[in-house]
């Protein structure tokens, strides 16, 4: 297998940034919203159109440009059609990372270049009020160049890695009462935690007792990492377990359904990991590493993402150009991945940085930094992909950068 190294985060903000704006387009599923037809498994997809039906808005999406240093509002509907909601708010500077509480009340942003993580309040038609208003972009934490983070299940708790060079981790309890200060994360006393070089993602499982960071270490090196912790669900308090290390350019962590395996994205591969007792990995035997680069496709894997129903794993791959999606089944016995769709893997736009996949399994969608647009691809029954259609860019800047779960 050849190994081409990805055009990473900090190739990008070597490029870009300056010159172009850059948007993380983060949807969320909006429970107060949500219509009856949402369902956890695949099927026939209607016909992919960007006009929105009227009433047909399920949840709301949210886009941080990051050339502007702002967020916009807007609502996405079943066919994933998107409308904006009122005007754009001033965040901080290079917004990479846009995250939601899975109960639909907060959104917090990480800025990379204002070392800050901004925070605010969702209102019931999808505008945001900002939970610190006394400042610009509503800082609610200070951390060092901040990549990345994620609220647990239970919207208690959230954690943010940070750090291009030594990362960290750090814990937060947000404050859920009525009153000014709702939505504010207050440190956790000793839940600073060293994540290697350049922590890139950071995901929690199902069951919400585990969490794992993905850190790509340095460009070209084989010493990404994927780091394990366990999680005390009623304090939100961490304990690291192990290192899986030797892992280049590790930037994407996942995991299944029922809380067994862990699937990595590195230079060219999917790894798989058994997940023990206490949240530590263990590579599955015989054979662990799964290439998306068959056929010469599917280089540079930056983003991973699990359907609903746990059955087809997906990868977006950023070289070469048109990037391409990467389309595993999954074994849910063993963990093993088996490549459907290779020859060649769905193309999408140039550079697609982030993937997701529509609360009601019909629909897949990569960022794509090159165009700025999206590409929604519809999900056929078997996992596979029909062939993209291009959501242009939605106003919020060009060179669409990242896109995260729903």
């Amino acid at each position: 297998m050849s190994i081409t190294r990805p055009f990473t985060t900090r190739t990008l903000r070597r490029s870009l940034i300056g010159s172009l704006s850059i948007f993380a387009i983060v949807p969320l599923l909006y429970f107060a919203a949500c219509s009856s037809s949402d369902d956890s498994g695949g099927g026939s997809a209607p016909p992919p159109s960007n006009n929105t039906p009227t009433g047909a808005a399920n949840q709301f999406t949210y886009v941080a440009a990051s050339g502007a240093s702002e967020i916009q509002a807007y609502s996405m509907d079943g066919n994933g059609n998107i409308t904006k909601i009122g005007g754009s708010i001033a965040t901080g500077v290079l917004p990479h990372h846009v995250d939601v509480d899975p109960a639909g009340r907060f959104v917090y942003v990480s800025n990379h270049d204002s070392s800050f993580v901004s925070g605010w309040r969702i209102n019931t038609d999808g505008s945001l009020d900002p939970i610190n208003p006394a400042v610009t972009g509503s800082p609610v934490t200070a951390d060092v160049e901040p990549h990345s983070s994620i609220i647990d299940r239970s919207g208690e708790f959230l954690y943010v890695v940070s750090g291009t060079g030594a990362s960290t981790l750090r814990a937060y309890k947000i404050d859920t009462t009525t009153g000014p200060a709702r939505g504010t994360p207050a440190p956790i006393a000793g839940q600073n935690f060293a994540v290697g070089t350049h922590g890139h993602n950071v995901t929690i499982s199902p069951n919400n007792q585990f969490l794992y960071v993905a850190s790509e270490g340095i460009p070209g090196a084989a010493n990404g990492e994927v780091h394990a912790f366990s999680r005390d669900t009623t304090t939100g308090m961490l304990t690291a377990r192990n290192v899986i290390g030797g892992l280049e350019t590790c930037d994407a962590v996942t995991v299944s359904n029922d809380n067994r395996f862990l699937f990595a994205a590195h230079v060219n591969a999917v790894d798989v990991f058994s997940i023990g007792a206490d949240g530590s990995l263990t590579p599955i035997a015989p054979v662990s590493s799964f290439s998306t680069n068959n056929f010469g496709f599917g280089s540079g894997p930056h983003s991973i993402a699990l359907h609903p129903n746990g059955l087809t794993l997906y990868t977006a791959n950023i070289n070469p150009t048109p990037g391409r999606v990467s389309v595993f089944g999954v074994n849910v016995a063993t963990g093993v991945l088996t490549e459907l769709q290779p020859n060649p893997p769905p193309a999408t736009g140039t550079f697609p940085n982030y993937i997701a996949i529509h609360p009601n399994g019909l629909f897949l969608f990569t960022a794509d930094q090159g165009p700025g647009a999206l590409s929604r691809f519809p999900i056929n029954a078997d996992g596979t992909l029909a062939p993209a259609t291009v959501i242009p860019n939605t106003g919020a800047g060009t060179n669409a950068m990242g896109i995260t779960k729903f």
